[in-house]
């Protein structure tokens, strides 16, 4: 097994580019705001278009109570 040569790093050119890292360094200063609503449950603060309407809390109940549906045994008559 053959060792490496040591390689200064200094000498090198940068692993990432100075453009693109200062276009990230500003993309994460300045995030862009989300439009948010109200929940039409709850009215809080913090629902979007993408959740129904619903914030997080709201949203998390909905997917419980369906998993709980989907587990109970249907009753047969």
């Amino acid at each position: 097994m053959k060792k490496r040569a040591n390689v200064k790093v200094g000498a090198e050119q940068p692993v990432v580019p100075p453009e693109l890292l200062e276009t990230a360094k500003m993309a994460v200063a300045d995030p862009k705001p989300r439009k948010t609503f109200r929940c039409r449950v709850c009215g809080s603060e913090g629902a979007t278009e993408q959740s129904e309407m619903l914030c997080w809390v709201c949203r998390r109940l909905k997917i419980s109570a369906w998993r709980e549906i989907e587990q109970q045994v249907p009753m047969s008559e």
